[in-house]
Protein backbone atom coordinates (compact mmCIF):
# COMPACT_ATOMS: atom_id res chain seq x y z
CA UNK A 1 0.00 0.00 0.00
CA UNK A 2 1.04 3.33 -1.20
CA UNK A 3 2.12 5.89 1.86
CA UNK A 4 0.16 8.99 1.72
CA UNK A 5 1.08 11.97 3.63
CA UNK A 6 -1.42 12.56 5.51
CA UNK A 7 -2.87 14.17 8.61
CA UNK A 8 -5.08 12.37 10.99
CA UNK A 9 -8.67 13.48 11.60
CA UNK A 10 -8.40 13.50 14.96
CA UNK A 11 -5.15 15.32 14.86
CA UNK A 12 -6.46 18.07 12.71
CA UNK A 13 -9.54 18.46 14.92
CA UNK A 14 -6.59 19.35 17.82
CA UNK A 15 -4.78 21.66 15.84
CA UNK A 16 -7.74 23.52 14.99
CA UNK A 17 -8.71 23.71 18.26
CA UNK A 18 -5.84 24.94 19.58
CA UNK A 19 -5.41 27.49 16.83
CA UNK A 20 -8.51 28.95 17.94
CA UNK A 21 -8.05 28.86 21.55
CA UNK A 22 -5.14 30.61 20.63
CA UNK A 23 -6.38 33.17 18.66
CA UNK A 24 -9.55 33.69 21.08
CA UNK A 25 -7.21 34.16 23.95
CA UNK A 26 -5.06 36.75 21.89
CA UNK A 27 -8.36 38.76 21.57
CA UNK A 28 -9.37 38.76 24.64
CA UNK A 29 -5.88 39.45 25.76
CA UNK A 30 -6.13 42.29 23.18
CA UNK A 31 -9.48 44.13 24.93
CA UNK A 32 -8.24 43.75 28.59
CA UNK A 33 -5.41 45.75 27.14
CA UNK A 34 -7.85 48.38 25.85
CA UNK A 35 -7.62 47.25 22.58
CA UNK A 36 -10.58 47.11 19.97
CA UNK A 37 -13.33 44.80 20.96
CA UNK A 38 -13.42 42.10 17.37
CA UNK A 39 -17.11 42.34 15.72
CA UNK A 40 -16.92 38.34 16.10
CA UNK A 41 -14.03 35.16 17.43
CA UNK A 42 -13.77 32.93 14.40
CA UNK A 43 -14.42 29.32 15.51
CA UNK A 44 -12.93 27.30 12.42
CA UNK A 45 -14.37 23.68 11.97
CA UNK A 46 -12.88 20.95 10.35
CA UNK A 47 -15.01 19.92 7.82
CA UNK A 48 -14.87 16.20 6.58
CA UNK A 49 -12.51 15.45 3.32
CA UNK A 50 -15.04 14.94 -0.05
CA UNK A 51 -13.59 13.03 -2.42
CA UNK A 52 -15.72 13.21 -5.65
CA UNK A 53 -15.63 10.33 -8.56
CA UNK A 54 -16.74 11.12 -11.89
CA UNK A 55 -16.35 9.32 -15.58
CA UNK A 56 -18.72 8.51 -18.36
CA UNK A 57 -21.31 5.58 -17.94
CA UNK A 58 -19.40 2.35 -17.12
CA UNK A 59 -15.64 3.59 -16.64
CA UNK A 60 -15.65 1.45 -13.33
CA UNK A 61 -16.90 4.46 -10.79
CA UNK A 62 -18.70 1.57 -8.46
CA UNK A 63 -16.26 -0.23 -8.84
CA UNK A 64 -13.35 1.70 -7.86
CA UNK A 65 -15.28 3.17 -4.36
CA UNK A 66 -15.64 -0.33 -3.56
CA UNK A 67 -12.00 -0.97 -3.35
CA UNK A 68 -11.13 2.56 -2.06
CA UNK A 69 -14.18 2.11 1.27
CA UNK A 70 -12.33 -1.46 1.90
CA UNK A 71 -8.79 -0.16 1.71
CA UNK A 72 -9.53 3.58 3.16
CA UNK A 73 -12.43 3.28 5.49
CA UNK A 74 -14.61 6.28 3.24
CA UNK A 75 -18.03 7.09 3.82
CA UNK A 76 -19.75 5.91 -0.06
CA UNK A 77 -22.57 7.98 -1.66
CA UNK A 78 -23.47 7.16 -5.19
CA UNK A 79 -25.98 10.10 -6.05
CA UNK A 80 -27.10 7.55 -8.76
CA UNK A 81 -28.00 4.76 -5.94
CA UNK A 82 -29.60 7.28 -3.93
CA UNK A 83 -31.42 8.28 -6.45
CA UNK A 84 -32.60 4.86 -7.40
CA UNK A 85 -33.55 3.79 -3.99
CA UNK A 86 -36.22 7.38 -3.90
CA UNK A 87 -37.08 5.25 -7.09
CA UNK A 88 -37.85 2.09 -5.14
CA UNK A 89 -39.85 3.65 -2.51
CA UNK A 90 -42.32 4.18 -4.56
CA UNK A 91 -42.93 8.04 -3.64
CA UNK A 92 -44.21 10.71 -6.14
CA UNK A 93 -40.77 12.16 -6.27
CA UNK A 94 -39.54 8.21 -7.22
CA UNK A 95 -41.81 8.24 -10.00
CA UNK A 96 -40.92 11.77 -11.34
CA UNK A 97 -36.78 10.47 -10.84
CA UNK A 98 -37.74 7.29 -12.98
CA UNK A 99 -38.95 8.77 -16.10
CA UNK A 100 -36.46 11.15 -16.16
CA UNK A 101 -33.62 8.29 -15.98
CA UNK A 102 -34.96 6.14 -18.09
CA UNK A 103 -34.94 9.02 -20.90
CA UNK A 104 -31.09 9.36 -19.97
CA UNK A 105 -31.49 12.88 -18.69
CA UNK A 106 -29.99 14.03 -15.41
CA UNK A 107 -32.46 14.83 -12.30
CA UNK A 108 -32.73 18.34 -10.94
CA UNK A 109 -30.04 19.18 -8.99
CA UNK A 110 -31.90 20.39 -5.85
CA UNK A 111 -33.14 16.57 -5.66
CA UNK A 112 -29.84 14.89 -5.71
CA UNK A 113 -28.52 18.01 -3.27
CA UNK A 114 -30.93 17.12 -1.02
CA UNK A 115 -30.67 13.17 -1.15
CA UNK A 116 -26.82 14.04 -0.43
CA UNK A 117 -27.09 16.15 2.46
CA UNK A 118 -29.60 13.95 4.40
CA UNK A 119 -27.06 10.98 3.76
CA UNK A 120 -24.52 13.13 4.83
CA UNK A 121 -25.77 14.41 8.07
CA UNK A 122 -25.98 10.54 9.14
CA UNK A 123 -22.40 9.87 8.96
CA UNK A 124 -18.76 11.79 9.93
CA UNK A 125 -17.16 10.90 6.37
CA UNK A 126 -14.56 11.16 5.06
CA UNK A 127 -17.02 10.95 1.83
CA UNK A 128 -16.57 9.24 -1.47
CA UNK A 129 -19.40 10.68 -3.99
CA UNK A 130 -19.21 8.88 -6.86
CA UNK A 131 -21.39 9.93 -10.16
CA UNK A 132 -21.97 13.93 -9.12
CA UNK A 133 -21.85 16.27 -9.53
CA UNK A 134 -23.37 15.63 -13.15
CA UNK A 135 -24.23 19.40 -14.26
CA UNK A 136 -22.77 22.67 -14.04
CA UNK A 137 -26.57 23.03 -12.07
CA UNK A 138 -25.22 19.95 -9.80
CA UNK A 139 -22.13 21.84 -8.89
CA UNK A 140 -23.33 25.15 -8.30
CA UNK A 141 -26.47 24.15 -5.86
CA UNK A 142 -24.26 21.39 -3.72
CA UNK A 143 -21.14 24.41 -3.20
CA UNK A 144 -23.48 26.85 -2.32
CA UNK A 145 -24.62 24.01 0.33
CA UNK A 146 -21.29 22.59 1.05
CA UNK A 147 -18.38 24.24 -0.16
CA UNK A 148 -16.16 24.20 -3.00
CA UNK A 149 -15.00 20.59 -4.52
CA UNK A 150 -11.40 20.03 -3.16
CA UNK A 151 -11.26 16.95 -5.08
CA UNK A 152 -12.20 15.42 -8.48
CA UNK A 153 -11.06 12.42 -9.07
CA UNK A 154 -12.27 11.03 -13.00
CA UNK A 155 -11.51 8.15 -14.55
CA UNK A 156 -10.99 8.15 -18.72
CA UNK A 157 -12.38 5.39 -20.90
CA UNK A 158 -13.26 5.26 -24.33
CA UNK A 159 -16.62 5.64 -25.60
CA UNK A 160 -16.23 2.13 -27.20
CA UNK A 161 -14.49 0.59 -24.10
CA UNK A 162 -17.60 1.73 -21.87
CA UNK A 163 -21.10 0.64 -23.94
CA UNK A 164 -18.63 -2.55 -24.24
CA UNK A 165 -19.04 -2.78 -20.18
CA UNK A 166 -22.50 -1.43 -19.80
CA UNK A 167 -23.87 -4.14 -22.81
CA UNK A 168 -22.58 -6.85 -20.41
CA UNK A 169 -23.45 -5.42 -17.31
CA UNK A 170 -27.01 -5.43 -18.99
CA UNK A 171 -27.29 -8.71 -19.04
CA UNK A 172 -27.51 -9.44 -15.24
CA UNK A 173 -27.83 -5.79 -13.79
CA UNK A 174 -31.89 -5.29 -14.21
CA UNK A 175 -31.24 -1.53 -14.50
CA UNK A 176 -33.83 0.30 -16.72
CA UNK A 177 -30.77 2.65 -18.74
CA UNK A 178 -28.37 -0.50 -19.30
CA UNK A 179 -29.21 -1.64 -22.27
CA UNK A 180 -28.52 0.08 -25.91
CA UNK A 181 -30.81 3.38 -26.47
CA UNK A 182 -30.51 4.37 -23.03
CA UNK A 183 -26.53 3.92 -23.11
CA UNK A 184 -26.57 6.41 -26.44
CA UNK A 185 -28.32 8.91 -24.54
CA UNK A 186 -26.61 9.16 -21.19
CA UNK A 187 -23.24 9.37 -23.53
CA UNK A 188 -24.56 12.44 -25.26
CA UNK A 189 -26.02 13.89 -21.74
CA UNK A 190 -22.37 12.97 -20.14
CA UNK A 191 -20.61 15.14 -23.02
CA UNK A 192 -23.25 18.03 -23.20
CA UNK A 193 -24.03 18.46 -19.31
CA UNK A 194 -20.71 16.46 -16.99
CA UNK A 195 -17.78 17.52 -19.46
CA UNK A 196 -18.53 21.17 -18.49
CA UNK A 197 -17.93 20.53 -15.49
CA UNK A 198 -14.69 19.09 -15.53
CA UNK A 199 -13.66 21.85 -17.76
CA UNK A 200 -14.57 24.04 -14.73
CA UNK A 201 -12.83 22.04 -12.27
CA UNK A 202 -10.11 20.95 -14.02
CA UNK A 203 -9.68 25.01 -14.68
CA UNK A 204 -9.39 25.23 -10.82
CA UNK A 205 -6.85 22.89 -10.89
CA UNK A 206 -8.51 20.11 -8.59
CA UNK A 207 -9.38 17.49 -11.38
CA UNK A 208 -7.18 14.33 -10.91
CA UNK A 209 -7.13 11.98 -14.38
CA UNK A 210 -6.84 8.34 -14.45
CA UNK A 211 -6.48 6.34 -17.30
CA UNK A 212 -9.29 3.29 -16.59
CA UNK A 213 -9.27 1.48 -19.53
CA UNK A 214 -6.96 -1.65 -17.50
CA UNK A 215 -8.77 -4.01 -15.58
CA UNK A 216 -9.98 -3.10 -12.28
CA UNK A 217 -6.48 -4.05 -10.01
CA UNK A 218 -4.35 -2.04 -12.37
CA UNK A 219 -6.96 0.83 -12.32
CA UNK A 220 -6.70 0.78 -8.28
CA UNK A 221 -3.37 0.68 -8.46
CA UNK A 222 -3.03 4.16 -10.49
CA UNK A 223 -5.97 5.32 -8.69
CA UNK A 224 -4.25 4.98 -4.78
CA UNK A 225 -1.49 7.06 -6.30
CA UNK A 226 -4.00 9.88 -7.03
CA UNK A 227 -5.88 9.93 -3.76
CA UNK A 228 -3.00 11.26 -1.46
CA UNK A 229 -3.25 14.15 -3.83
CA UNK A 230 -6.64 15.71 -1.70
CA UNK A 231 -5.79 19.03 0.39
CA UNK A 232 -6.67 16.76 3.22
CA UNK A 233 -6.19 13.00 2.68
CA UNK A 234 -7.39 10.30 4.47
CA UNK A 235 -5.49 7.34 5.56
CA UNK A 236 -5.42 3.54 4.72
CA UNK A 237 -6.73 1.50 7.77
CA UNK A 238 -4.42 -0.61 9.01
Amino acid sequence: MLQLLVLQPALLASRCCARTATSSSRAAASVLRGGAVPSMLAVTETKPAIYFVMGGPGSGKGTQCEKLIESYGMVHLSAGDLLRAEVKSGSAEGKKIAKIIEEGKIVVSETTVGLLRKAMSQADGPFLIDGFPRSMSNLQAFEAELGPCEFMLFLEVSEEEMERRLLKRGVSSGRSDDNAESIIKRFRTFVSESMPVMDELERRGVVHKVNAEAGPDEVYSRVCETIGRHPRPVLPKE
